[in-house]
């Protein structure tokens, strides 16, 4: 553990580095005490890092032990792109810390890692919560990213004319001004190199959910891309031990949106139910 990689140490957080196949990723950490809290991994959405949880570090370290790794291909990572890895990551990321068995909180494409954990290495899971998930073979898909367009612009250097029309799009529309502060700091920082390198995405249908064994909350902000609602909606009806749930004034980045409905909808599923 150390300070953070920009030469500052909060006190809310310490800083690792793990070596996973093809390099390393930072992982920052939160936690109080002796970090005797459940453990908890989170992982962000595209364009963003480890700093999008922010909100959840101020609202959720004092009972949890929380993990934001930069997945490979973002933000400090060394590690090349690669979706069909990093399930191998968390796991990684889990040994190395140590714990046996911990939850998952997964947002956009940090849900699809999620739920590829989950599939692959379920009985490692407390828990697991997805926002904002694209699920295009359990929904047919009604939304459009248009990739072809932004790795041209990656690869053409253009990263300003990429990120502006990024955070145009509905998935970056933000509900709060602290929330909006936010994202524009990550997204000023994305390089686009995962787009120039792409890869596999897992697929998640219908038969695969069913199986899902661990508890699962699948959530979106009420405000999100009404694909992505039905994405959330149909997850919480198929997968067994699921829970459907929308997340008030807040949109796809719901965890920045509405820190405070978000975090008590985490502490709510993720804290053990004392016996009746």
């Amino acid at each position: 553990m150390a300070a953070s990689p920009d030469g500052t140490a909060p006190d809310a957080l310490s800083y690792g580095e793990v070596a996973v196949h093809g390099g390393t990723l930072p992982i920052a950490m939160a936690y109080s005490g002796a970090g005797e809290g459940a453990p908890v991994i989170l992982l962000h959405g595209w364009t963003l890092d480890h700093r999008m949880w922010a909100p959840q570090v101020a609202g959720l370290a004092d009972d949890f032990f929380l993990v934001m790794p930069d997945r490979r291909g973002c933000g400090r990572a060394t590690a090349p792109p690669d979706l069909m890895r990093e399930a191998e990551d968390v796991i990684a990321i889990a040994d190395f810390l140590g714990f046996e068995r911990f939850a998952l909180v997964g947002l956009s494409r940090g849900a699809v890692v999620a739920l590829d954990v989950a599939r692959r290495y379920g009985s490692r899971l407390t828990g697991m919560v997805v926002s904002g998930a694209p699920l295009p073979a359990l929904v047919t898909r009604e939304e459009v990213i248009d990739l072809d367009r932004f790795r041209a612009l990656a690869a053409a250097g253009d990263l300003e004319r990429l990120r502006a029309e990024w955070s145009r799009h509905p998935l970056m529309q933000t509900h709060s001004p602290a929330a909006r502060a936010l994202m524009f700091e990550i997204l000023a920082d994305y390089d686009g190199r995962d787009l120039l390198t792409p890869s596999q995405t897992p697929g998640f249908p219908r038969e695969v959910l069913a199986m899902l064994a661990m508890p699962v909350l699948s959530l979106t902000g009420v405000y999100d891309t009404l694909w992505r609602r039905e994405c959330a909606r149909v997850l919480g009806a198929v997968a067994p031990r699921a829970r459907h749930i929308e997340i008030p004034q807040a949109g796809h980045l719901a965890n920045a949106d509405n820190p405070a409905g978000f975090n008590a909808a985490i502490a709510q599923f993720l804290t053990p139910k004392a016996p009746a």
